[in-house]
């Protein structure tokens, strides 16, 4: 079992600007030095990392620069979040191209889970035919996943097509992907999150734990109103032996305090 605590934290998300005309280039990055946030994260005790795609891509010439810094502060990478479109075919083999090369650097980097998310949601809304076109897209991106060694999972997302309860249920009807489950988006969609874990539990290798508060915003363990700690109980009495990710991202506080607060709220929990 490892826990690791997410990048994202420490800078405005924005998407990577070769995105705007090639489709291979579309990706999350978080707008922030990543030897600080690293620094901070080591800091408050975690020792691994996850971090967005535009982030390692940075260092695809590179990889062994990323791994200095880690090594300076005695992290290692957990996983890796890559975002896709998936249901539109013809721009499938470009995002498919690009999850390749995501997770060949991450492999260089000794990451062990790519977390796969999205799902687009057309302007004129969801059609029924954008399922399966997810699912097979989902597929094809955990092979290419697979070939590197790596675990891939699916993140149900707000905003996606796997936001409410009954889309996810729809959508895992019709793929056998690994499920990460984020606790606060799930409970945000509607969902009960326990729930969820517990129907599609043979599935999950990797969770992500935040915390929501009554007004709806992203709070450090501990801090919102989901119970985390039956969740916690229940995948620990199961004998869940993956891995552990916390994300506090769109944060309105300091995401140093966010780090160490949660960090604090899992000791007797799961550390």
């Amino acid at each position: 079992m490892k826990l690791g605590y997410m990048t994202n934290a420490f800078g405005p998300l924005a998407g990577l600007g070769g995105g705007v005309t090639s489709m291979k280039d579309v990706g999350y990055i978080t707008m922030c030095d990543d030897e600080t946030a690293i620094a901070a994260i080591a800091s408050h005790g975690y020792k691994y990392i996850e971090i967005f795609e535009g982030n390692i891509r940075n260092y695809e010439e590179n990889p062994e620069k990323f791994l200095e810094i880690c090594r300076k502060y005695d992290v290692s990478v957990l996983g890796v979040y890559v975002g896709c479109h998936f249901i539109y075919e013809d721009a499938l083999e470009d995002e498919l191209y690009k999850v390749e090369k995501v997770a060949s650097i991450a492999q260089a980097l000794g990451a062990r889970h790519i977390v796969l998310g999205g799902g687009s949601v057309h302007g004129s809304g969801i059609r029924d035919e954008d399922y399966p076109k997810l699912a097979r897209g989902i597929d094809a991106a955990a092979a290419v996943v697979r070939r590197y060694g790596l675990i891939p999972s699916y993140h149900p997302h707000l905003g996606s097509l796997a936001e409410k309860p009954e889309q996810i249920h729809k959508l895992f009807a019709l793929t056998d992907i690994a499920f990460c489950p984020d606790i606060a988006h799930l409970v945000a969609g509607g969902s009960d999150a326990l729930e969820l874990i517990r129907q599609y539990y043979d599935r999950i290798k990797y969770v992500h734990l935040k915390d929501l508060s009554s007004s709806g915003e992203f709070v450090p363990l501990g801090r919102g109103v989901i119970n985390l700690e039956a969740i916690i109980d229940y995948l620990k009495a199961q004998g869940y032996s993956g891995d552990w990710l916390v994300e506090i991202d769109g944060y309105s506080g300091d995401p140093g305090e966010a780090c160490g607060v949660s960090y604090e709220y899992l000791k007797g929990k799961i550390l």
